[in-house]
């Protein structure tokens, strides 16, 4: 009988290890982040002897902050409020995304290529390389 009793104790002990180690974690899915949106300038900067120099973005005191639109069908569209009546000037340029590279052109202005460095729901952090100086960007989502 005592047997049987030791038995009867071990097998829930069993039971619920077996099952505990039965089921696998879900694993989670990959989520791909758009890059369209707004988005508001935040920092600026350049990667100089491999040293990222990072200074906050000047918006013009009193005005809407300088943000650009990135839409779907490639097009680009930078709002900037720096004059001194805080008067919008929008710029409509055009943009290509390939894995992390991304191509930025406007209108009598040379085109940008770039690497995007980070991108979340809240933040992107863009890399350009122009006439050999690598500027930086950070940029913060506002819808």
């Amino acid at each position: 009988m005592t047997k049987f009793k030791k038995i009867i104790l071990v097998l829930p002990v069993i039971f619920f290890g077996l099952y505990s180690c039965s089921k696998s974690d879900p694993t989670p899915e990959t989520v791909t982040v758009s890059i369209e949106g707004k988005w508001q300038y935040t920092k600026v900067g350049t990667i100089t002897n491999n040293q990222e120099i990072l200074t906050d973005y000047q918006h013009t005191a009193g005005c809407t902050k300088d943000y650009i639109e990135i839409l779907a069908g490639g097009i680009l569209k930078s709002h900037e409020f720096n004059n001194p009546n805080c008067q919008e000037t929008i710029s409509t340029g055009t943009w290509t995304k390939n894995n992390n590279s991304v191509t930025v052109s406007y209108p009598n202005q040379p085109t940008l290529n770039g690497e995007i460095m980070e991108l979340t729901n809240t933040t992107l952090k863009e890399k350009f390389f122009n006439s050999g100086i690598t500027d930086v960007e950070v940029l913060t989502r506002i819808n």
